[in-house]
């Protein structure tokens, strides 16, 4: 019997075949054989068992762990003693390189390039170029020359290495999921900080502040998203804490942003009368009461309830917003002694003695309290040094009478590029700063907040085009007392979309409708309980400069905000740098006095 013949066509294809058959199941095999460099870190404060790659392996708080894993889908459980942390499926390409599965993406992981030069090389002036990973649970860094250890101070160069060579370095800063959470929202990330906050919320719920970083980015985030989207999200938190103040105020603001502060005094009283013991709803209610029913409320919520701490802080505030300045203070000093809240109200404390005429003595208790608190690892926030700036009218750092605010620049300096704070203490107070913004980078929210007040001691135009894309974030370093002197003037001067936009911005409890209703003399701003004296001074201002621009007397009406003015700020600069407007028909060059 005779061989079956085939056509050298069918050969071919017959070998082809084979081939591909060849090359499919060599890179299966290499598939399903190599293996790769995967970085296990856990920066959670708890020991984990972490199951991946047919590995079980246990990591403890901080540590980390270097394995070889197959190339493919990797399986992975992340465990503590109490529960399931993470179960996911992630996929290890054949790319090469080191790959990071970072538990619960909490690890605040950095990359860097290091640049190393010869000894004859051209100084550099360039500074090393980081990336922040942080908040990712699984990514690829690609090679990395130095993982988590500090590269070396120089190296053995090659000749082929030229002048100059780089390195790449993996880092890990301290602070655990609290400072990538902390990137995260500095670098406009509010998504991904949601991500990691509410993980780590989901798996270790009772991790302090956690809950409260997981609400602050679904605000802002939601914030970007639009005014619905936040009224979902705070009126959720609303119903899940009644007894949370904080949920209850921003719940509140949302409603007023949205001109729907009738349906929140309805919901207070209804509140109360389904539950007639709860302080927190009693307080509420009195704060969006109108007066005189909400003060006296709240001075017999203060009888009633002589040891509680809400009623308290609320008769505080809202007697120091009627200026009975006398009645606030020991109510104010009370809470100095003994409230683990006062360092929200110690502003209002300080604006209170400044009204009295001791303005030396805030400075000292401020500087006094900071000091030793910061002399207990607890060092002043950057709020916090400029209201001691504020209150000693300068942000020098010269002379031995200015150690004090030497020792909190340096303190809130930390890790910010050099002379930031000083700068942004300067443009806060309308002084021209002398330290130098080269190194600091363009979207930095202080760099922004320092260029949006230089522009503002110029002239509201120059105001309005730095203030434009200013976010959220960045305006909490600005101020709102900045942020309703713009809103107000930008509303005065026709930019309605500018004027909503900056009120909404800034976090002033004022919404568009009743900003509109103070300008066109409708709403008094002694009504609007919810402000300060700084945020009000800024609606007298701009009345007053309404008055200039439609040729009316005004000299009493700057007297009024003179008089307002308890501390430094966006308000005395603009008394102080604005040009006053004309009325409309007046001669070019003519001055107003």
């Amino acid at each position: 019997m005779s061989a079956p013949s085939t056509s050298s066509r069918q050969g071919r294809l017959l070998l082809g075949g084979i081939g591909v058959c060849a090359v499919a199941i060599v890179g299966a095999a290499r598939l399903f054989t190599a293996h790769e460099q995967v970085l296990f870190v856990n920066a959670l404060d708890t020991s984990v068992t972490v199951t991946a790659g047919g590995e079980q392996f246990s990591l403890v708080a901080n540590e980390h762990r270097v394995l070889k894993m197959p190339i493919g889908p990797m399986d992975v459980d992340v465990r503590s003693e109490a529960a399931t942390l993470a179960h996911e499926t992630v996929f290890v390409t054949d790319e090469g390189g080191l790959f990071v599965y970072n538990v619960l993406g909490a690890a605040p992981l950095f990359m860097t390039t290091v640049r190393y030069e010869r000894d004859d090389a051209p100084v550099s002036s360039s500074e090393p170029s980081t990336l922040v990973v942080a908040g990712t649970p699984f990514l690829r860094v690609g090679r990395i020359d130095y993982v988590l250890t500090d590269p070396p101070q120089r190296i053995e160069m090659r000749k082929e290495d030229g002048q100059y060579t780089t390195r790449l370095h993996l880092g890990q800063a301290p602070g655990g999921w609290a400072s990538s959470y902390g990137w995260l929202m500095t670098n406009h990330q509010p998504a991904k900080a949601a991500r990691l906050s509410e993980a780590i919320l989901r798996a270790l719920p009772e991790t302090p502040g956690v809950e409260n970083a997981a609400f602050v980015s679904r605000m802002v985030l939601a914030r970007e998203e639009g005014l619905l989207a936040s009224l979902a999200i705070t009126r959720a938190e609303r119903d899940a804490h009644p007894d949370n103040a904080d949920a209850q105020r921003t719940w509140m603001r949302d409603m007023r942003r949205a001109g729907r502060n009738e349906e929140v005094r309805a919901y207070y009283q209804a509140e109360l009368e389904r539950h007639p013991d709860s302080l927190v709803m009693a307080v509420l209610l009195a704060r969006v009461e109108p007066e005189p029913g909400g003060t006296a409320r709240l001075e017999a919520l203060v009888r009633s309830h002589p040891g509680e701490l809400l009623p308290r802080r609320a008769l505080a505030v809202r007697y120091a917003r009627q200026q009975r300045w006398a009645d606030a203070l020991p109510l104010l000093d009370a809470m100095e002694q003994g409230d683990p809240d006062y360092a929200r109200y110690q502003e209002t404390h300080a604006e209170v003695l400044v009204a009295l005429g001791r303005r030396a003595e805030a400075a000292r208790r401020l500087s006094e309290r900071l000091l030793q608190a910061g002399a207990e690892n607890e060092p002043p926030e950057l709020a916090d040094v400029q209201l001691y700036a504020k209150l000693v009218g300068h942000a020098s750092q010269d002379g031995q009478e200015n150690a004090a605010m030497r020792q909190l620049i340096a303190w809130a300096q930390k890790d910010r590029p050099e002379g930031q704070v000083a700068r942004w203490l300067a443009a806060s107070l309308g002084q021209a700063p002398e330290a130098d913004e080269s190194r600091t980078p363009p979207d930095d929210s202080v760099a922004t907040a320092v260029r949006v007040m230089l522009a503002l001691a110029e002239e509201p135009e120059f105001a309005a085009r730095a203030a434009a894309h200013v976010d959220f974030l960045t305006f909490r370093h600005v101020g709102t007392e900045a942020g309703m002197l713009l809103a107000a003037e930008f509303e005065r001067l026709g930019d309605a979309a500018l004027a909503a936009r900056t009120l909404d911005v800034s976090g002033v409890e004022l919404d568009y409708g009743e900003l509109q209703d103070v300008l066109s003399g409708k709403l008094p701003v002694e009504s609007l309980t919810t402000l300060d004296w700084g945020e009000r001074a800024a609606l007298h201002l701009v009345l007053a400069r309404q008055l200039d621009a439609r040729g009316g007397d005004s000299k009493a009406a700057y007297a009024r905000v003179k008089k307002e003015l308890l501390l430094p700020g966006a308000v005395t600069i603009a008394l102080q740098k604005w040009d006053r407007p004309k009325p409309s028909g007046a001669v070019a060059g003519d001055t107003v006095p």
